[in-house]
């Protein structure tokens, strides 16, 4: 009896877990410059990429790192008169994601995306 149990929860809790990964994955991207920035929020990782290139990344390998709601990205990047322009984002939240991109201390762009909670 507590075998199939144990075996229904595990069955649940996997597929608690996939829902809630697809409601948590997220892209933005702003133009600047002629620069493509792309933020990706994914479960268990984020990352900032310039001009298709990855930049940084930051990725989790327990839900128990979930608990830490708030990251932060940074790159750079080369402007066509030699300068380079520093891009930072901060992304995170518990039940609303939020998103703010900055280059060189300028917002670019800053956005809530409310995750559903899968609660029907």
């Amino acid at each position: 009896m507590f075998k199939n149990l144990r075996e229904e929860m595990k069955k649940e809790m996997a597929i608690a877990k996939e829902d809630l990964a697809k409601d948590a994955f997220k892209v933005w991207q702003v133009d600047y410059n002629g620069h493509i920035i792309r933020v990706t929020n994914a479960m268990a990782e984020e990352t900032l990429a310039i001009n298709n290139e990855i930049v940084d990344c930051k990725s989790r390998d327990s839900i128990f790192k979930q608990l830490l709601p708030f990251v932060t990205l940074r790159g750079k990047m080369a402007e066509a008169d030699g300068t380079v322009s520093k891009v930072t984002v901060k992304l995170g939240g518990l039940i609303t994601l939020n998103c703010c991109i900055k280059v060189n201390g300028t917002v670019l762009l800053k956005e809530k995306h409310k995750i559903p909670l899968g609660l029907k």
